[in-house]
């Protein structure tokens, strides 16, 4: 947001203007580089610190929050899913990867995991080509039906390669542009999408 500290030094002043012994920590900053809290190395929340606030208290409804969210701190906002495009895609980190990093070490083809309910009204089964898609782009991979995921989700892992799927599209062309209410963050699990079996491509 507009006047938030951009630099690592602006960011370090900026927290340690608003901690109450900040000045302490810029003289050790300073003198040896490091800056150890008063608390030790494993404080207890309540006991050896107390919150920032005026009043040391943690605010559950923040004011200042309330106005700046789209709706309201603590809104309701419906699910974005439609007729069209009614299953809710998350894309989590897999075992192999985080985010795209290390994905050389995934050495097989992805798999869109759907619960067998999904799968079964789609005509679908484990190992089938499949085309996920919706208004933004589509991604083609082989199906894993499995019961550890939920009715209505699909699970595709966030950080793969092109060469995971069976076009070279990953979830990211499927996830909207659009940004949170308050921290302005990517709304990946807003996805929603459709299902569809398909012939692999050639």
């Amino acid at each position: 947001r507009e006047g938030e500290p951009e630099t690592d030094e602006a960011i370090v002043q900026a927290i340690l203007s608003a901690h109450p012994q900040g000045n302490d920590y810029r003289a050790a900053l300073a003198e040896r580089k490091v800056a150890h809290p008063p608390t030790g190395y494993a404080p207890i929340p309540f006991v050896d610190f107390l919150p920032w606030t005026p009043d040391q208290k943690i605010h559950l409804f923040s004011e200042e929050l309330d106005r700046i969210a789209r709706n309201g701190l603590y809104a309701y906002e419906g699910d974005p899913a439609t007729s069209r495009y009614p299953l809710t895609l998350i894309s989590p980190a897999s075992g192999n990867t985080v985010s795209s990093m290390l994905g050389q070490t995934w050495k097989r083809e992805a798999r869109l995991e759907m619960h067998p309910e999904d799968a079964r009204s789609r005509g679908i089964g484990e190992g089938d080509a499949v085309r996920v898609f919706n208004e933004l782009g589509e991604v083609r991979v082989r199906a894993r039906v499995s019961p550890a995921v939920r009715p209505g989700v699909v699970v595709l892992p966030k950080g793969l390669w092109s060469r995971h799927t069976l076009n070279g599209a990953t979830a990211n062309a499927l996830s909207p542009d659009s940004l949170s209410d308050i921290g302005g963050g990517a709304c990946f699990n807003d996805a929603r999408v459709e299902v569809q079996l398909t012939e692999p491509l050639s």
